[in-house]
């Protein structure tokens, strides 16, 4: 659905290198750079861009952002985590599993160094009937 998202940071250049060292477990790389006004981050195209208030047009860096990185399995999830916090990242949830969500979540949060909660992710794709509401 989306194409890609940006938030705002104070300092691109500190918040490219938390995301080097967090993306970077997932296979993501900076797609495009911009510094010191924005970096993008990506597998196949630019997905996920840090940058700027002034180059987003804005005053002042976004703060409490809530976005969320799909892993490919759970020692991803534990590899993103421990990235997370090796970068300066403060815990906000540990690797676990969440049945209050689905049977088979299992994921984390991070506050990364802007004020932003970064969560990865997986649980198994939705089939059709829980893209109808059935699952």
């Amino acid at each position: 659905m989306l194409y890609h998202t940006a938030i705002c940071v104070e300092d691109v250049e500190r918040a490219a290198r938390f995301y080097d060292a967090v993306l970077g477990t997932l296979g993501y790389r900076r797609f495009y750079n911009f510094t010191p006004d924005a970096v993008a981050f990506g597998k196949i195209r630019s997905e996920f861009w840090i940058q700027t208030p002034a180059h987003q047009r804005s005053s002042e860096p976004s703060r409490g952002a809530h976005f969320a990185f799909a892993a490919p399995d759970r020692p991803s999830v534990d590899r993103f985590y421990a990235a997370a916090l090796a970068a300066g990242g403060k815990a906000v949830s540990p690797p676990a599993p969440h049945p209050e969500y689905r049977l088979d979540y299992y994921g984390a949060v991070v506050m990364d160094l802007d004020g932003h909660k970064a969560e990865v992710l997986v649980y198994r794709p939705p089939s059709a009937s829980d893209a109808a509401g059935l699952g």
